[in-house]
């Protein structure tokens, strides 16, 4: 069950919906984009784990984190799963992205991701707070996704 309101948006590539799609599931090219991030090992075709170390004062451990890729339709759909542990501290998002062709050969993301478990110290942590972190670590997520994707296309 979810342990807040999903966070949602839609966002606008300069490429199309197949570059985009051929982006998010390199899991190789995907994590590089991951704010923080230290290494990373890939453990099959739909798995990648890595080491991140997170800029937020609620959270100053190296959080080992696996994303999974759970669900596929080329060129139109993912859905990937995120695993984060450290000391005292573990997480699970699922992140939907649904794609769409758009005018100019460009491609909407629209996107939603949802904390479905949340436990130790970030669950101390009011809601505000991780929103506010969420936000900023979505925002530095898609801008290098737009460099990376549109410097392909």
């Amino acid at each position: 069950m979810p342990t807040s309101e999903p966070f949602s948006g839609t966002e606008r590539l300069a490429a199309s919906p197949d570059a985009v799609y051929a982006f998010v599931t390199n899991l190789d090219e995907l994590v590089k984009i991951v704010p923080g991030l230290v290494s990373s090992e890939r453990v099959g075709d739909s798995a990648i784990k890595c080491s991140v170390r997170p800029g937020f004062s609620f959270i100053r451990t190296t959080l080992k984190q696996t994303f999974t890729i759970v669900e596929r339709v080329p060129g139109k759909r993912i859905v990937m799963q995120v695993d984060a542990s450290g000391i005292g501290t573990a997480f699970t998002v699922k992140a939907e992205m649904d794609l769409s062709p758009a005018e100019g050969g460009a491609c909407d993301l629209k996107w939603t991701a949802t904390i479905q478990k949340m436990t130790g110290l970030v669950a101390a942590v009011g809601t505000t707070i991780i929103r506010a972190a969420a936000d900023q670590v979505i925002k530095q997520g898609f801008d290098g996704m737009r460099k990376a994707v549109e410097k392909r296309a």
